[in-house]
């Protein structure tokens, strides 16, 4: 245990890490369990252009190891609760009416208001637990920092595909080129707020049946169900395009930037993939798109 401990320490130590305790767990899993998704997310992060960072680390602990939920499982709990809610909505709409129907009626006055109270508190609590719901769905499934769905939702809805065993669905990531220069010259929170602003503008530029989220610290992920190649290709050009169009502005020192490019690797999910494989694909496209010069999709 101790050697493994050095190891890791080694590791921080080399890298220029911060020494906490989120970054230890990463880089401990990374080292003992190299199957695991947390290993290969790391090994991505070392082959990135940022490289192994403070910053990504946490987004690994985050997103693999902080909220220990099956997506799969959270997802189709929040739809039953919202089924179940929109019930007793429903009856207790319903119920109401009847009571001010017979409101009038000497008999039934005393009897209907009461129902018609409490039905009303129950309308109450409902609208209360959906709100509930509401929050609990986006701690877990919205990145706290562009406000689009996150890893674990892109997870849920891959596999909920898979299941369905839908025709063209298709998958792609896109990567900020030189986002680690970003960081270098101009800091981490002008770098938060480029990828901020990126997320907003890929989220203008397409569809609204596409799925967008926040993969990994500078890559996003585009998930395309029941679409023919030549349409996805269409839409991530248009992303590519109109995201470098923009001359990104540092709003603190009102200096420009200049454009940013991204690079994407767009690929078919197969039928008999997870979501690993489907992963690893589109992931070896996107470097492939990196190494022939970047600004560019690979399919």
């Amino acid at each position: 245990m101790s050697f493994t401990c050095d190891l890791v320490v080694r590791e921080i130590e080399k890298n220029n890490l911060d020494c906490d305790p989120e970054i230890f767990h990463v880089i401990h899993i990374a080292l003992t369990s190299p199957d695991t998704a947390v290993a290969k997310e790391v090994d991505r992060l070392k082959q990135s252009d940022e490289g192994m960072t403070s910053k990504g680390l946490h987004f690994v602990y985050a997103n693999l190891i902080q909220t220990p939920i099956n997506p799969e499982d959270q997802i189709a709990s929040m739809k039953r609760s919202r089924g179940h809610i929109e019930a007793i909505r429903t009856s207790a709409e319903t119920s109401i009416r009847l009571c001010e129907k017979n409101i009038s009626k000497p008999d039934n006055e005393e009897c209907a208001r009461d129902v018609s109270e409490n039905l009303s508190d129950i309308i109450r609590h409902t609208k209360d637990l959906e709100l509930e719901l509401i929050a609990n769905q986006i701690e877990i499934f919205i990145d706290p920092l562009t406000g689009i769905p996150n890893r674990r939702y892109l997870e849920a809805e891959l596999k909920a595909k898979l299941a369905e065993q839908e025709n063209d669905t298709f998958i792609a990531l896109l990567d900020i080129d030189h986002f680690k220069t970003v960081n270098d010259q101009h800091g981490h929170i002008v770098g938060d707020q480029v990828l901020k602003l990126i997320a907003t503008q890929i989220k203008k530029l397409i569809r609204p049946q596409d799925i967008l989220c926040r993969y990994g610290g500078e890559e996003f992920a585009l998930l395309f169900r029941m679409t023919p190649q030549e349409t996805c290709l269409s839409v991530i050009e248009s992303v590519r395009k109109g995201v470098a169009k923009q001359n990104i502005q540092n709003r603190r020192s009102g200096e420009f930037m200049g454009s940013i490019t991204l690079s994407a690797g767009l690929s078919k999910v197969h039928a008999g993939d997870d979501f690993e494989s489907a992963i690893e694909r589109s992931d070896r496209l996107l470097y492939i798109a990196k190494n022939r010069g970047r600004n560019q999709v690979a399919f």
